[in-house]
């Protein structure tokens, strides 16, 4: 990785030689060494994590075809499994196993969750995975860096969940309302309490059949009522989840390096005299599932 030796040997002094005790109704426990892990707070801590667990993917053979994400300190890994064919996914997992006890660490098998998505009911589903002798919880629904993906791949769980917190919220725009606080500040705690909730991470499940649309808009308007105000006083949540949804499709054909880049169409050029030089290509969806997604939404929206 390019580290010099000296702050190589900085760092082994950082982390070597640490204790820790417990300090409890003003009592402390008896002082133990800390053989492993970082300090709790410190800046290059996950600096550290980052390093640690950064050759996780050569020990994942190529020829398996495993896709491996990582964020922090969640790793998912997905496969796409050809008709006919088995799935790689536990020959991944002993791998990744394996690595985890040369590297001192273990994996929680109780936190590991396991998802088979199939539109085919005659597909049978792959052998349960596990960890050594534990076998890993198939689920329906799982809450992935704040959001819960289905095995349908729809967005009932996530509305659902996110509609239950943003219900409890609206305790403060009644506790604003109760103090005879001015509008704008209700406003702003909305704004600020309530609508981040509703929107974090739109432009992915911001395609919606309308019953959901209606359900997001009908907290909204809740709030509003709430704060005396009527029910237009500020932008749909679809309108702006739209304008999130094009504005993070921007981002990605304007870079040529996003991830995501090599599944969007090229812009074409017009051979004739029209008002927008360039436009961008339809996407044909076959299902309603598709045409809902990301890309093809935004890219109707565009």
């Amino acid at each position: 990785m390019n580290v010099s030796k000296s702050f190589w040997l900085w760092t082994r002094g950082f982390l070597e030689g640490r204790s820790q005790q417990v300090k409890l109704q003003g009592a402390l426990s008896s002082i133990r060494p800390c053989p492993s892990g970082v300090p709790q707070g410190s800046v290059i801590s996950p600096t550290l994590f980052n390093v640690h667990v950064d050759d996780l993917e050569d020990c994942i053979p190529s020829y398996l075809d495993i896709n491996t994400h990582k964020y922090a300190d969640d790793c998912t890994q997905d496969e796409v499994i050809p008709y006919g064919s088995t799935s790689n996914m536990q020959k991944v997992l002993d791998a990744i196993n394996d690595w985890a006890h040369r590297n001192k660490m273990k994996l929680n098998a109780k936190k590991t969750k396991d998802m088979w998505i199939c539109f085919k009911a005659a597909i049978p589903e792959p052998p349960h995975l596990k960890i050594g002798d534990d076998t890993i919880e198939r689920v329906k629904s799982f809450k992935l860096l704040g959001l819960w993906i289905d095995n349908t791949l729809k967005w009932n769980t996530h509305i659902d969940e996110i509609s239950r917190r943003a219900n409890k919220r609206l305790f403060y725009l009644r506790e604003c309302r109760r103090a005879d606080l001015p509008t704008n500040v209700g406003l702003t705690c909305y704004e600020s309490k309530l609508r981040p909730v509703l929107e974090y991470a739109a432009p992915i499940w911001g395609g919606l059949p309308q019953y959901l649309t209606d359900e997001l808009e009908s907290i909204q308007n809740r709030s509003l009522k709430i704060l005396g105000l009527p029910p237009d006083s500020l932008q749909s949540l679809e309108q702006r989840r739209d304008k999130l949804s094009i504005r993070e499709y921007e981002k990605i054909i304007n870079d040529e390096t996003h991830p995501c880049r090599k599944y969007i169409p090229d812009m074409v050029t017009n051979k004739y005299d029209l008002r927008t030089p360039k436009t961008l290509p339809g996407i044909f969806s076959y299902t309603k599932r598709h045409e809902l997604s990301f890309i093809p939404r935004t890219n109707s929206l565009l």
